[in-house]
């Protein structure tokens, strides 16, 4: 099963915001589920928080419904958060919502970005603000982000903002099936390519004695214990991490990483 949480800042009933992250949503779940996972989704309403989000602030005690939302962001398996951007900035409520979240709430699980303004010039705030703060919560931001201006809510197709979002939900489907490698079923005989007989041209190209440096076979050395990610693989793209990473990443999100029992002294780093 593949959660995705959405954690959007829609601003009123029918913002821009919102339907941008409804559309994000509807995409993941159509390309997850076309490549034969089981998806549930979960929409979150910052705006429904805000209250709840200052009152945790000023007192450190979270309201029940805040609870929930931070518990739905450290069980997904993937998250779409999208901002409004005023003055260059995300919204005040949806970055402090980040800010209060837990810090390994987000370790190893794909994070897709995205962000509505007025002009176009407003979508570097997703770089100098989102970004890094999803970073730092040892999130996997994806590269592709998805931005919104008020143009391409009447250009239609030709403001290809329908083709942004099929290319970060591709990449977010991606890396969400390559660290829940568990979640696609196993193909039917039918879907199963057949195994080509040994020896054959039809080898992998993983497989193949091609030359590395030093005379020496590029697979060579290779640890194929490492269970990597197949979907990457058969697409004809690299790899993105292996399998097992976001299970590993996420086992340490209980880790203090300032406990000072975990801390390798400066001194052994140096080989003193």
């Amino acid at each position: 099963m593949i959660e995705i949480v959405a954690v959007s800042t829609g601003l009123s009933e029918d913002s821009t915001t919102t339907r941008l992250t409804e559309r994000m949503l509807a995409s993941a779940q159509i390309a997850l589920e076309a490549a034969g996972a089981t998806v549930s989704t979960t929409h979150l309403n910052v705006r429904h928080l805000a209250k709840a989000l200052t009152e945790l602030t000023v007192s450190g005690f979270p309201a029940p419904q805040l609870e929930e939302a931070f518990a739905a962001v450290a069980r997904a398996s993937a998250v779409i958060t999208v901002a409004p951007v005023y003055k260059g900035a995300p919204a005040g409520i949806h970055t402090l919502f980040w800010q209060l979240v837990d810090d390994a709430s987000l370790a190893g699980t794909p994070v897709l970005l995205g962000a509505t303004g007025g002009t176009p010039r407003h979508s570097l705030a997703i770089e100098s603000t989102m970004r890094p703060m999803i970073s730092y919560l040892k999130g996997y931001a994806l590269p592709t982000a998805v931005f919104a201006a008020t143009d391409d809510w009447a250009g239609g197709a030709q403001s290809g903002l329908d083709a942004r979002i099929q290319a970060a939900t591709d990449q977010l489907t991606e890396l969400t099936l390559a660290l829940n490698p568990g979640a696609v079923a196993a193909g039917t005989a039918e879907d199963t390519p057949a195994e080509a007989p040994a020896g054959t041209a039809e080898e992998s190209p993983r497989a193949t004695g091609t030359r590395g440096v030093e005379g020496t076979s590029a697979t060579e050395g290779y640890d194929r214990t490492v269970p990597y990610a197949g979907p990457a693989e058969e697409s004809g793209k690299s790899a993105i991490t292996p399998s097992g990473m976001g299970e590993r990443t996420r086992a340490q999100r209980g880790r203090d990483e300032f406990d000072p029992e975990q801390i390798t002294p400066f001194a052994d780093l140096l080989g003193q």
